[in-house]
């Protein structure tokens, strides 16, 4: 059974200097989080880099509500799950491929290794749904959070779903992550699988097919955004979307001389818009406008109906695994995350979840291929 978190004393700490400073150039924190913290406490900077604002916020002193603020924006930013997917290419439609893996499952995964501070709360296992599909389920547990002043122990699960597709010719996985840990994780696994797979001629390579960032031009990028919001079925259908995120792509050369976008010139690198500010909801309905700039991250709201359960949700969706001290998204992969849903009864929840999540998996993997054929 998992020990109870030991918390910090929140309603007490007031945290200043070198104590503040460990937490702020953490990756548990981002660049906005500090930006809006100084912003609340009246100062205000053009620059969103840790290397100007962390300094700046080390030397004020943070009350109880703010640094609580803080972290927990950090923490449920860190917890929430996110869900990503890829392929693996079978040799054959009848390849063996859950045999396989279900047989040889502690083999392929012994060799992986924890980070320190690192240790399993549950180790990898594999089981078979009722459908036919493997799953693989584990939980980390970071035992020492106290050089971050968050939590000095927490525990995050982990889950990889491996299922036939693409006409028995692909093994799609399904990844949910609940921290940077987890993400690794699921990677190292998912790795190992395609290492085995390979070795006994059931896949074509080792490494599975992902969206990444790279695999798009700027317009691309966000045409294949944009097809997101083209759903419409009767359990699933786009409704409107919510906030979008980008960046100035500074080698795309200078930007038209119109009023309406030469403001960014020189000024802006990233930018997050509400979807309800028609003055910038051009930058993701005229084409032209595409080649100089980077779409990462956009919320949409969708209509749900499954049985009797009915409602709207929030997705956001963005490249992620970029660390905080970076500004590259190269190598980065698309995922997805569930921000919102409405209430719903206790029995519903997962069920819905499941259904939400395999539609949005089938109408990015169909986003992919309109952009991508």
């Amino acid at each position: 059974m998992d020990k109870p978190a030991k918390q910090f004393d929140y309603e007490r700490a007031m945290l200043w200097g070198d104590r503040l400073r460990v937490l702020l150039n953490s990756d548990h924190i981002s660049n906005g989080e500090i930006t809006e913290t100084l912003k609340e406490k009246g100062i205000f900077i053009g620059s969103s880099e840790k290397s100007d604002t962390v300094p700046l916020l080390s030397a004020c002193l943070l009350t109880p509500n703010e640094f609580t603020n803080l972290v927990e924006k950090s923490f449920v930013r860190e917890s929430g799950k996110k869900y990503s997917s890829s392929k693996f290419k079978l040799t054959s439609s009848n390849a063996d491929w859950k045999t396989e893996i279900q047989n040889n499952f502690d083999s392929v995964v012994e060799g992986i290794k924890l980070g320190d501070d690192r240790v399993f709360a549950s180790e990898p296992s594999l089981s078979i749904d009722p459908d036919g599909n493997v799953r693989i389920t584990y939980s980390v547990r970071v035992l020492d959070f106290s050089k971050d002043w968050i939590n000095q122990e927490i525990t995050y699960p982990g889950e990889i779903l491996l299922k036939q597709s693409g006409n028995g010719l692909e093994i799609e996985v399904n990844k949910s992550r609940t921290s940077q840990d987890t993400n690794k994780l699921n990677d190292a696994i998912t790795g190992a699988i395609g290492k085995f797979c390979k070795s006994k001629g059931i896949t074509t390579d080792e490494k599975p097919e992902s969206i990444l960032f790279d695999d798009f031009t700027n317009n691309e990028r966000i045409r294949f955004f944009l097809q997101l919001t083209s759903v419409n079925t009767p359990e699933l259908s786009f409704k409107e979307i919510g906030n979008f995120e980008i960046i100035r792509d500074q080698e795309a050369g200078a930007l038209p001389k119109e009023e309406r976008i030469e403001w960014m010139e020189g000024h802006v690198n990233k930018i997050q818009i509400k979807g309800s500010d028609l003055g910038k909801i051009f930058l993701l309905k005229e084409e032209s406008y595409y080649q100089y700039y980077y779409l990462i991250k956009m919320t949409s709201t969708y209509a749900f109906k499954f049985g009797a359960n009915a409602g709207d949700c929030g997705i956001e969706f963005a490249f992620s695994g970029k660390t905080s001290r970076d500004d590259s998204y190269s190598g980065t992969v698309f995922d997805f995350s569930i921000e919102r849903l409405p209430r719903l009864e206790e029995g519903s929840k997962n069920r819905v979840r499941k259904d939400i999540i395999q539609r949005v998996q089938a109408a990015i993997d169909a986003a992919f291929k309109h952009v991508k054929p």
